[in-house]
């Protein structure tokens, strides 16, 4: 009898020593650098010049900008067999088209003159799109040109130049419709011959019949100036690793996310709930462009960094239970290599339509202000998302998860035996320090296990047995509308 009462008296200091622990030594501070990601200036398609972006971040209290420039902004429909030659194409303002040497050049020099303001160089790709119908039937749709992905880190203009996108023929690929667009090329030669070689014409004058010997002007330059145009317009008739006459699937997408993480670099999944659908007369052809929401493809893909989870529209695919969740779930199984993290995406371009910049945001918890400690907490999870008003923000000041005298914070893991006490502290506060009130929810597994009501400044501990279970936290922070934090998750696994 005594055994057992010191037994119990043991365990109940232990779980008093853990939960005093969460209590009074929460994670090691970082600072936080508030960053709004994906971002146009008039490098490409945005409204602003790029100084004047800086400017208005640097006056609203923002610490860092996520360039997302166009990377390659153009689309082509050419008629088969010659598609190069019957090649009709629009075209917006890019990062190929100016150069990404002169990109990056540009960035750095504006970072020169806003030397407290971090401005990270990125692209927005198109991976691939294509299109359905036909000018004949006069309709046409254009698939998937917002299912894009941003990249950033990759900082040499040269492998910057050599990202998966349809239109970018950085290795040349050769095919059947390589010689399709080739032949008609091969027209100059009968079209010499023509030229070259008179041809005897019989002409009347009167009752008398003359022999007269021509040239075939019309016949023959016109078959040397469809030649001409066809080898001009198909030089060095290459074409795309994944052209746009059919679908290719998730497969370029794929492509490109594995190229960015070789390359050492940051890829991230674009509004995958944001549908974008429109059309407009091309003369008698009515084209029509759809890009549907998908973010189950963020499940069917793998080994990018990151995704949009958070903007200025309704989203679900974080709600409990639901598209993250599964995705992390495969992750704790072993399914999967690595998570992804979510992010706030902005989609700034200017300010028309009431658009400003920093309503949503993305908080870097870093151990200096540099780009590399940036993109290093960005591929390790060392961020949350806030969507805020122009006067507060909710702000993370603690989440972590304490045991065995160890202690792991957003993206990290706690390597501890079974039956170890753990316990996970939220601390939440606004930017303001006044008296909000919020609802918290802790997300365990993808169930809610706990949910507060209580006010900023906020904080509460959910302590639990670890049962050997790998298992993922994470929290979600609702204050008045439209006050949004999202954590990324935290680890808990077996040594």
């Amino acid at each position: 009898m005594m055994l057992l009462d010191r037994r119990t008296a043991r365990r109940s200091l232990v779980t008093l020593a853990v939960a005093l622990l969460a209590l009074a030594s929460p994670a090691p501070a970082l600072e936080r650098v508030a960053a709004v990601l994906h971002v146009h200036s008039d490098l490409t398609t945005g409204d602003l010049p790029l100084e004047e972006v800086a400017r208005i971040a640097e006056a609203g209290g923002i610490g860092a900008i996520f360039l997302a420039e166009n990377y390659l902004l153009r689309v082509e429909y050419g008629l088969p067999p010659f598609r190069a030659l019957t090649r009709v194409a629009h075209e917006e303002p890019s990062v190929l088209a100016g150069g990404t040497a002169r990109f990056l050049q540009r960035v750095a020099d504006v970072r020169r003159v806003y030397p407290r303001l971090l401005i990270l160089p990125g692209v927005e790709v198109v991976p691939h799109y294509y299109w359905t119908g036909s000018p004949v039937t006069l309709a046409m749709t254009l698939h998937n040109v917002q299912k894009n992905v941003l990249v950033f880190g990759v900082s040499d203009p040269t492998k910057l130049s050599s990202l998966v996108a349809t239109g970018n023929r950085y290795e040349p690929r050769y095919s059947w419709q390589s010689l399709a667009d080739a032949a008609p090329a091969a027209l100059v030669v009968p079209g010499l011959v023509l030229l070259g070689r008179k041809r005897r014409d019989h002409r009347r004058l009167g009752r008398t019949v003359v022999v007269v010997w021509r040239r075939r002007w019309r016949i023959g330059l016109t078959l040397i100036a469809v030649g001409v145009v066809a080898f001009v317009r198909g030089w060095p008739f290459t074409v795309d690793q994944y052209p746009p006459w059919q679908s290719a699937g998730l497969e370029p997408h794929q492509t490109l996310i594995d190229q960015v993480d070789r390359l050492g670099g940051v890829s991230m999944w674009s509004f995958p709930e944001a549908p974008d659908v429109g059309q407009r007369g091309v003369g008698p052809v009515q084209v029509g462009w759809l890009t549907e929401p998908y973010p189950d493809d963020l499940l069917r893909t793998f080994r990018y960094t990151a995704f949009g989870a958070i903007y200025e529209q309704p989203t679900r695919f974080t709600d409990p239970g639901l598209g993250w969740d599964r995705l992390l779930g495969q992750y704790v199984r072993g399914e999967r290599s690595r998570p992804a993290w979510a992010v706030g995406e902005s989609g700034f371009h200017g300010m028309a339509r009431g658009k400003r910049l920093g309503p949503v945001q993305t908080v870097f918890l870093v151990d200096e202000r540099s780009d590399a400690a940036l993109l290093d907490a960005f591929k390790r999870g060392r961020l949350y998302a806030v969507r805020r008003t122009p006067e507060m923000a909710l702000a993370l000041s603690d989440f972590s998860v304490t045991g065995n005298a160890a202690t792991a914070a957003s993206g990290e893991t706690l390597r501890v035996p079974e039956r170890t006490r753990i316990a996970v502290r939220v601390s939440v506060e606004s930017s303001d320090g006044a008296g909000h009130p919020l609802r918290v929810t802790l997300v365990r597994n993808g169930e809610p296990v706990e949910t507060w009501a209580g006010q900023a400044p906020f904080t509460a501990v959910h302590e639990e047995v670890f049962d050997g279970t790998s298992l993922f936290f994470r929290v979600e922070v609702r204050g008045r509308t439209p006050q949004q934090l999202l954590t990324n998750p935290l680890f808990v696994r077996k040594p």
